[in-house]
């Protein structure tokens, strides 16, 4: 486990209390808040990038098309509990079957 020191981003230790650059002591959550300084969340401009320009395209699409991608996507959840349902029964009747055969000799 690690912390960020808020003056300098250096990375230190959980059971350090102060950063080792530059003697900044660290606060808990709640002193950061009060002061304004809320948590920072932390991010590459990398994978912002890499996020933005895989998801670019999709602002394009007009709402019919979303409407068909989720009925699609509804549809396609649907069919899947019902194959399984019906593999499973078939399954369980193959067997059934079996073991009537099998108990009739």
């Amino acid at each position: 486990m690690t912390w960020q020191c808020m003056k300098c981003d250096a990375a230190m230790g959980a059971q350090i209390e102060a950063c080792g650059r530059c003697g900044t002591l660290r606060e808990s959550m709640e002193q950061r808040i009060k002061r304004g300084n809320p948590i920072r969340i932390r991010y590459s401009t990398r994978s912002l990038l890499l996020a933005m320009t895989a998801l670019a395209p999709t602002f394009l699409l007009s709402p019919q098309v979303w409407q068909q991608i989720l009925m699609a996507l509804a549809i396609g959840s649907i069919a899947t509990a019902v194959g399984i349902f019906l593999t499973r029964t078939l399954i369980d009747g193959i067997y059934r079957g079996l073991d009537r055969w099998v108990g009739r000799r």
